[in-house]
């Protein structure tokens, strides 16, 4: 190895620092078998100057090396084409396995009523055969989808009576409360009891034991206690939707605090 080639070494370490490319296009363990060979050849002092400032750009090339390996596995880096390599010698059983393996869907439900599973009967047996359909499916049979207190029933979430006296006691807090904002009233100390008041909340309204009061403009919602035989002779039910998330419950309980 000659100066010039040293030179040319100092060099190429050098543009690997400017430039970003991949450190470990240089060979460094090479270069120090080399170097090392060449250590007792070194006759001047400016052959060990050089050969000093040679090893202090490779040991920068390590380091950058090593930063590399680092940034990659933070970031779970994988080769795409090793990825495609691997995908391709993969069976079809192999390759349906690793997808369930890493399929988490956002939403389950771990029970059923029996009532939803005769709906569910009844839209497939409700469908033409294969052999009869068109290009589209017919319609599905008109099906009810609200959940309603037999539903809670059926799950054993509560009983008739749990659920009359739950509706007397929210009904009672109303009238005592009187005209406040919606989130204000159904807010509890845990998001669970939140829920759970929303619901039996949406029941008063429903019957028009309660109503609601929506200024649009300034996303305000007021509950006031209702007439429930006005409610009835309309013959109008509204459902309204308003929002109620468990970000909502937190800054709410935070706000609480502070006050």
């Amino acid at each position: 190895m000659k100066s010039e080639e040293l030179f040319q070494l100092i060099n190429f370490c050098k543009t690997i620092q400017k430039e970003g490319t991949d450190p470990f296009d240089l060979n460094v363990k090479r270069y120090l078998e080399t170097l090392k060979e060449y250590l007792k050849k070194w006759k001047s002092f400016d052959d060990l100057l050089i050969d000093a400032e040679a090893i202090s750009e490779l040991a920068k090339i390590i380091e950058l090396q090593g930063k590399w390996i680092r940034d990659r596995s933070a970031s779970f880096y994988i080769d795409p084409v090793l990825m495609e390599l691997k995908l391709k010698m993969l069976e079809p059983a192999q390759l349906a396995n690793a997808f369930f393996d890493s399929w988490h869907p956002i939403i389950s439900m771990d029970r059923i009523t029996p009532k939803r599973l005769k709906e569910g009967l009844d839209y497939w047996n409700a469908l033409l055969p294969f052999s009869e359909r068109k290009e589209e499916f017919p319609p599905p049979s008109t099906l009810e989808t609200a959940f309603d207190i037999e539903d809670l029933i059926d799950l054993n979430i509560l009983s008739r009576t749990e659920f009359e006296d739950a509706i007397k006691a929210v009904s009672k807090e109303l009238e005592e409360r009187g005209r406040i904002e919606y989130h204000a009233f159904i807010y509890e100390d845990e998001f669970e009891d939140s829920v759970k008041k929303a619901y039996l909340t949406s029941y008063l309204v429903s019957e028009g034991k309660a109503q609601l009061d929506i200024n649009p403009l300034e996303e305000e919602v007021f509950i006031s206690p209702g007439n429930a035989n006005e409610e009835a002779n309309t013959g109008d039910v509204k459902s309204i939707p308003i929002s109620l998330s468990y970000e909502d419950w937190m800054r709410w309980k935070r706000k609480q605090k502070k006050n």
